[in-house]
């Protein structure tokens, strides 16, 4: 997982829930990653991350959540394929403003506390102790960023 900031974070791949086994397989069995399962029903979505790897699959798999329609949306406009890219920023509520300047819509707005980290096991890190804030704005030139803020709490 990248450290620091102005710099990738990881990939977000879209895929159908049907897609979860083989694709598991291709990351596990062909390429060596290990993936650990989220299941984030406030979200709709199911998860299969390597934060070492920096490989983030999700899938829309419940009816409701607030990122299931989006997910649902991608996959009927483009088909299976890379959803978002998250790019760490040092202050996020002054990226978004720089992002939005230029055009960008902010679709999706999440901050994220410690023990929400640790809850939905956000991180590999055994040490814990920090927050996650992001911002997922609308593609742009074939480009949908995710601009996120890490932070000691």
């Amino acid at each position: 997982m990248a450290e620091g900031v102005n710099c990738v974070h990881h990939v977000v791949w879209c895929i159908k829930p049907e897609s979860m086994a083989p694709v598991r397989a291709i990351w596990e069995e062909a390429l060596g990653l290990e993936l650990q399962d989220l299941d984030l029903p406030d979200l709709g979505i199911h998860v299969m991350i390597s934060w070492e790897g920096g490989i983030e699959i999700m899938a829309p798999t419940y009816n409701e959540g607030s990122l299931v329609q989006s997910a649902r949306d991608f996959l009927e406009q483009k088909g299976e394929g890379v959803y978002s890219v998250v790019y760490n920023v040092e202050n996020l509520a002054s990226a978004v403003t720089r992002y939005s300047a230029y055009g960008a819509t902010l679709a999706f707005q999440e901050d994220i506390g410690a023990d929400d980290v640790d809850d939905r096991q956000l991180s590999d890190d055994a040490s814990g102790g920090f927050a996650i804030k992001q911002a997922l704005f609308d593609e742009m030139f074939g480009m949908r960023i995710c601009l996120q803020e890490l932070s000691n709490e």
